[in-house]
């Protein structure tokens, strides 16, 4: 019989710093009791991921990636064959490592830190291929109940990080020669060095590499024509170089540069990403989402379907967007992986050029930004959107898609696509990386009517000057919230500050329900990743006055599982995201 929770456990008794009080910081923020309403919200919602991920399997120490919130229980994915699997994915998990090591932060409560170290200590020990990479990432995790490597994309799913971050730092601090192996092999298994192909799939089956890095590094793959534009190559025999593999990759061997003192990953990655700065158009500023275009390598009858969309017959947009002749490219479409191009690639591109002083990355990203922001940006009936276009300009909003192929079916009119509030970060953090104030005054002034738009009122000139903000603002959004943050950080006025309490006490009244985190109220399962917890725990920290920058730092929650399972009906086979499929049940799709 199923075991309803109809109390949560709730933590009354919390260590905390001897020197917490309701009282003036050194830098004159005080700190009030409703600070302590949200940190107190954090703690339970940890102590109830704890409690009920440890219950489940108490054989080991790993954590589902998400809970229940009715019965305690993980999720678990259901395969056409009718088992059901509850997972445990740690590259899904990063930014609840990061959760611990904060709360441990604010609090001087070593534990939190401490489970998350035990967490990972076990699973590099037991979960390593004997190649070095991890059994995690988008098409595999450990099955909770027998702690077996099991496979959602076949019986013998690929390794695949895209945009997942993972947090190197404590990852090293756990298990040095584990990590760095896993980094080394990152880069044998994903990166094809004789042709500079790319492949966001790679092999547990590749053999473990020593010397990876040790090859000359070759020319750039973009060449240019006559008019300075660049061309792209269509020699990719499938192994499409996505940028939200890239930045896996280049954030890896940056990490790996650093803590090792070998300037070689560091030329690799520089390398990597230099392809896809080459590839922007240099009219627009605007960047792509690939480098390279895929090879014709199937049979003419298989091309001849358009419904046939996987790579092997040539540029995908070029098939069924080939009414606008040479941009038409995969590359070129600045309306789809937004995302992952001008947020989670911006966002590490600005973490490196911090950390690993590249200086050079700062003026790639605010070049791509500004480009991004100048065409494709508009406020349509007080909304921020996207207007749909290739990178070069050429708008593609109202056209009518003739024929079905990868980017959606016959008769599709492409339309306005709503701007997420992710954007703010890598605008923000952008403006703040930029050393002289003339060349932040293009983003600032878009980044003010955006924040505008968004509902949290006017941030004033640049540097914080005379905002006029919101302080009653009803967002909760841990994106708004970060950004806040980080605007007082960069700023030092208060009133930046009030808002992002504002934002904060929004989140734990409208997200925090049955004990734990949700997007809303009605939502069944608190996934580990969600940064909410990781954004309070921040603004807990600057009001406390720890320094934000020895705080984990937010890089991205892209984690993901997609594969094959039972489809809706009950009936046939489907091929889903666990964001698509799991995390978008509520609390009465539940039985």
């Amino acid at each position: 019989m199923k075991k309803i929770i109809l109390s949560i456990l709730i933590i009354f008794t919390v260590y905390l710093a001897p020197s917490f009080e309701v009282q003036a910081s050194q830098h004159g923020v005080v700190y009030t009791d409703s600070d302590y309403q949200r940190l107190h919200a954090v703690i339970q919602h940890v102590e109830n991921v704890l409690k009920y991920g440890h219950e489940y399997n108490t054989n080991t120490k790993l954590l589902p990636d998400a809970i229940n919130t009715l019965t305690g229980e993980p999720a678990r994915w259901t395969f056409p064959n009718r088992a059901e699997v509850p997972y445990a994915n740690l590259a899904n998990q990063q930014n609840f490592f990061r959760t611990l090591v904060a709360l441990s932060n604010v609090t001087g409560s070593p534990k939190y830190k401490d489970e998350a170290v035990e967490i990972l200590d076990e699973f590099m020990r037991d979960f390593q291929n004997v190649n070095g990479l991890f059994h995690w990432g988008g098409h595999r995790a450990i099955d909770l109940d027998n702690l077996e490597v099991q496979s959602f994309e076949g019986p013998n799913g690929p390794h695949e990080l895209k945009n997942m971050m993972p947090y190197y730092e404590l990852l090293l601090e756990v298990n040095e020669e584990a990590t760095l192996k896993f980094m080394r092999q990152l880069w044998t298994a994903h990166f094809y060095w004789s042709t500079t192909d790319m492949n966001r799939h790679g092999s547990y089956s590749t053999a473990f590499d020593s010397n990876v890095f040790g090859q000359t590094i070759p020319p750039d793959v973009v060449t240019f024509d006559e008019d300075g534009m660049p061309i792209i190559p269509s020699d990719s025999p499938g192994l499409l170089p996505f940028v939200n593999s890239a930045t896996d990759l280049a954030y890896a061997a940056f990490t790996l540069a650093n803590h090792t003192g070998d300037p070689i990953p560091a030329a690799w990655a520089e390398y990597l990403m230099r392809q896809y700065n080459l590839a922007s158009d240099p009219n627009t500023g605007m960047t792509v989402y690939q480098y390279k275009s895929t090879a014709v390598t199937r049979s003419p009858l298989e091309c001849a379907d358009p419904a046939y969309t996987n790579s092997g017959c040539g540029d995908r947009v070029a098939r069924q967007f080939r009414d606008f002749g040479p941009i038409a490219r995969e590359s070129f479409v600045a309306w789809k992986n937004t995302q992952a191009v001008y947020v989670d690639n911006v966002l590490m591109l600005l973490e490196a050029a911090d950390r690993y002083n590249i200086s050079h990355f700062n003026d790639w990203a605010r070049i791509y930004l500004e480009g991004y922001l100048e065409y494709a940006y508009i406020r349509v009936d007080g909304q921020n959107k996207i207007i749909p276009m290739f990178n070069d300009g050429t708008v593609t909003y109202g056209y009518v898609v003739p024929e079905v192929g990868y980017f959606g079916p016959s008769n599709m009119r492409l339309d306005y696509v709503s701007m997420p509030t992710t954007y703010l970060l890598p605008i923000l953090r952008t403006i703040v990386q930029t050393p002289n104030p003339e060349d932040q005054i293009k983003l600032w002034t878009y980044f003010r009517d955006i924040v505008y738009t968004f509902g949290l009122g006017d941030i004033g000139e640049l540097g914080g000057a005379k905002p006029r903000l919101d302080v009653d603002t009803s967002i909760d959004d841990p994106f708004a919230l970060m950004t806040m943050v980080e605007l007082y950080d960069y700023t030092k006025n208060v009133e930046y500050l009030e808002v992002a309490r504002t934002i904060g006490n929004n989140i734990v009244r409208e997200k925090f329900h049955r004990g734990f985190f949700v997007d809303s109220e009605i939502m069944l399962y608190s996934r580990l990743d969600q940064p909410d917890t990781l954004a309070l725990l921040t603004l807990d920290a600057v009001i406390r006055g720890i320094p934000a920058s020895s705080m984990p730092f937010y890089l991205a929650d892209s984690g993901y599982i997609h594969g094959y399972l039972l489809a809706d009906d009950g009936v046939l086979e489907d091929r889903s995201y666990t964001q698509h499929r799991i995390y978008t049940k509520t609390i009465y799709d539940w039985e």
